[in-house]
């Protein structure tokens, strides 16, 4: 007898039991000892491929294939043809195994005619080596080539494709512009509905991690035929079926595993760790998405140029001169002294140039004018919504800054110390040698309601003493033209401040006792040291401020959405009888003083209390004794340079408000603006409290993985559309009878035999034209352009 060779994978529970053998689709083949000589005439050359599971041995009994032979019933043949040998054979097949209902038994095919003299010929032979005696049911004999499945691919690269694409565009649509950006406004004709968008990423966060185990299960029912990614046994097979890489309870369990070293071999495999992975990041990714946005109120604006009709506040080119100056200076000085704040109506919008430093929000309607606008700002109508188009307005510039030496004047530094101020009746300022103005203001030239303050203004005014004291709307003082046209936003008005000042506490005001501990009374402490001590003040701290301004009127192309204007055009204000308003740089000075109109003898009326205006501009209030409020007429601290600077800010701020919206905010003053685009409320989207990058990020290595192995994959020829648990069922027919009380024995990892079955899917008979899908051992995977049955 030859010497039995086991196989290179040889292993005793499946290889060396007697048991029948079961194909995968249902076919059954058997041997036994007395058909041994038969089937070596029908297949001589036949071989099966390594790793083959086809047991060699038989459990049929010599007894039953004698009750069927044809020797027992006295008909035997000395030359029996094969075709009775098969007969005979069948015969044995039923008789000696136990029938499984699981498979359907193929009728053996027709053979050609044999003469009794000849036992076989070479056509049949060759016949015989190349047709496999496995075959599935519904398969014709030749076999059929392995379907491909282009509908699924095509659909496994649209969705996740389709799927990024759509929040890439709501994220530039709505959520690339950063938090209270007013660009989100304009509407591109992409996503502009927000509920549509809003609502469907609730959607599509709920399905598209079962979108993308979709799109993944046919690349896994092709890379398993891969020698490069099949797994390397039936365990492994059967967890990849099962989708566990896409299922937190799997990813759980394998880290459990995978810390636990002495189980390392239960492993999952490169592939299900890929999957895995992929899955993690769209597990992760996807549930976030809705953080990435959230709703706000705000408005919706047409990108381009409508030409509509809008309702504003604010004058025009018609109306910005048709005031009284005098008056009008008369009303702002009223509302700075006030302390009433500079604010801007309805929109309360104003526009810089663009790439400017200046901050405003413009998605807000609380923006106030800035502290420092060295940069211009341009004032225009103001409406309920954001406007677009090209209108009139007033472009300012300003600034001011604490004065901490004489050398940083340019008006002061040149004033005559021995000016008498004492005189009654006398001029109050001077004008130098330029012609460049100083003001004086004493605080016994007025009643004055801070009673413990000793203070006295010199105010210095690059305007020369011609236009300072121009009573008409001419270019010297107003934006009306007469012989030549006003300076405009390039040439700067100077007005220098310096307060001199001394305060000493107080030890009752008429029958109100006051208790010195209970307050801290402040002298100057960033005075001025050269003008400490002057001779006109003596024992007494200076402070000073220093201001540039400029503006023009014209018409400028306004955007509401970005806050910016351009193209602006200087325009003359048309001439009105009996004077029109001042420039906003050249007012200033009337402000402070209290004086509408300063005479060109520079005899400034006594009548205002210019000095508690200081104090309540910037609402700076007196002392009081008790929780009634009683006014005391003292201050705690005398005003220091900041306290200067804020006041005389305020004033700048003021009379621009002024000259353009004459301090309204009621709409009752609101008329037509034509040929504007004006944005209306709406609900928008923004971005929420996890950056919206970071999940694009996510989103696109998730759909670029799935993509790129649906393209590798899933064209190609396989075996099934999907591994599932039915094809795993079809494979477990293959199983050897003998194991299957092993692999019932205990929990599914904790079966052995699964860790020998081989896990690749392959071809079974590689060498024949007709192939059969099966597990293989050694990597032998299926030809792409052959039949299988």
């Amino acid at each position: 007898m030859a010497t039995r060779h086991d196989p290179e994978d040889y292993s005793p529970s499946i290889y060396s039991q007697p048991s029948m053998n079961y194909s995968r689709a249902g076919t059954m083949r058997t041997m036994s000892s007395d058909s041994m000589e038969t089937i070596r005439i029908l297949s001589p050359a036949s071989t099966l491929s390594e790793g083959t599971i086809v047991p060699i041995q038989t459990n049929t009994q010599q007894n039953s294939v004698g009750d069927f032979s044809e020797k027992k019933a006295g008909t035997e043949e000395v030359d029996q043809p094969p075709r009775n040998a098969l007969l005979s054979f069948s015969r044995i097949a039923r008789v000696g195994t136990s029938y499984s209902p699981l498979l359907d038994e193929q009728p053996i095919p027709p053979l050609p005619h044999f003469s009794p003299k000849t036992h076989y010929d070479a056509t049949y032979k060759r016949t015989e080596t190349n047709v496999s005696h496995r075959k599935t049911a519904n398969v014709p004999d030749f076999g059929l080539p392995l379907p491909r499945f282009i509908i699924r691919g095509i659909i496994s690269i649209i969705i996740p494709a389709g799927l990024v694409v759509y929040y890439f565009l709501t994220w530039w649509r709505w959520l690339r512009f950063p938090e209270g950006s007013s660009e989100v406004w304009q509407r591109t004709g992409i996503l502009d509905n927000v509920d549509i968008v809003n609502y469907s990423w609730f959607v599509i966060a709920t399905f598209a991690l079962n979108l993308g185990t979709y799109t993944v299960a046919g690349s896994v029912a092709a890379m398993v035929m891969r020698k490069r990614w099949a797994p390397k046994n039936f365990r492994r097979l059967i967890i990849l079926a099962g989708n566990t890489f896409q299922d937190p309870a799997g990813w759980f369990k394998a880290l459990t595993k995978l810390f636990r070293k002495k189980r390392l071999y239960r492993r999952n495999g490169l592939l299900w760790d890929m999957l895995a992975l992929i899955s993690v990041i769209g597990f992760a990714a996807w549930p976030l998405t809705g953080l990435t946005m959230q709703t706000e109120d705000g408005f919706t604006i047409s990108r381009r140029y409508k030409g509509e009709v809008a309702f504003v506040v604010g004058r025009n080119e018609s109306s910005i001169n048709a005031r009284d100056g005098a008056l009008t200076t008369s009303r702002v000085t009223t509302f700075w002294s006030s302390g009433f704040s500079a604010q801007m109506p309805l929109r309360r919008q104003f526009y810089v140039t663009p790439g400017s430093s200046i901050q405003l929000n413009i998605s807000s309607s609380d923006n106030i004018l800035p502290d420092d606008a060295s940069e211009s700002i341009f004032l225009a109508p103001q409406s309920t919504g954001p406007l677009i188009g090209s209108v009139f307005g007033l472009a300012v510039r300003y600034n001011c800054s604490v004065v901490n030496s004489t050398s940083q004047f340019t008006v002061l530094s040149r004033r005559n110390d021995t000016f008498d101020l004492s005189r009654r009746g006398t001029a109050s300022g001077y004008a130098l040698p330029d012609q460049s103005v100083i003001l004086l203001r004493n605080k016994t030239d007025g009643i004055s309601l801070i009673s413990n303050v000793n203070g006295s203004l010199e105010l210095g005014t690059s305007l020369s003493i011609n236009d300072l004291t121009d009573p008409t709307d001419s270019e010297g003082i107003g934006y009306a033209s007469i012989f030549k046209p006003y300076p405009g936003l390039n040439s700067t008005v100077v007005l220098e401040a310096a307060l001199w000042q001394s305060i000493h506490p107080i030890d009752s005001y008429g029958r109100i006792s006051v208790n010195r501990d209970n307050f801290n009374f402040r002298d100057a402490e960033n005075d001025i040291p050269e003008l400490r001590n002057s001779r006109r003040y003596p024992g007494q701290k200076a402070v000073g401020v220093r201001c540039e301004a400029s503006s023009a009127i014209g018409t400028a192309f306004i955007n509401g959405v970005d806050g910016t204007y351009t193209e602006f055009t200087q325009l003359n204000a048309s001439i009105r009888n009996g004077g029109g308003i001042k420039r906003f740089e050249t007012g200033i000075a009337h402000i402070i003083v209290q004086s509408p109109y300063i005479p060109y003898g520079l005899q400034i009326p006594d009548s205002g209390d210019w000095f508690s205006a200081l104090y309540s501009s910037i609402e700076m209030s007196s002392l009081t004794t008790n929780s009634f409020g009683d006014f005391l007429g003292a201050a705690p601290s005398v005003l220091q340079a900041e306290d200067l600077k804020r006041a005389l800010l305020r004033a700048y701020k003021t009379h621009a408000i002024h000259i353009m919206y004459d301090g309204l905010s009621d709409p009752t003053y609101a008329w037509k603006l034509g040929n504007v685009t004006i944005g209306t409320e709406a609900t928008i989207l923004t971005r929420g409290v996890v950056p919206p990058e970071i999940i694009l990020g996510l989103l696109m290595v998730w759909a670029l993985s799935i993509i790129i192995l649906s393209v590798a994959y899933q064209f190609r020829r396989r075996w099934t559309e999907t591994l599932d648990g039915y094809t795993i069922f079809r494979f477990g027919v293959d199983r050897p009878d003998d194991v299957l009380p092993e692999m019932l024995a205990g929990e599914f990892d904790n079966a052995a035999v699964l860790e020998r079955l081989p896990g690749m899917i392959g071809d079974l008979e590689p060498d024949n034209e007709v192939g059969y899908i099966g597990l293989v051992r050694g990597g032998q995977e299926a030809d792409w352009g052959k039949r299988y049955g």
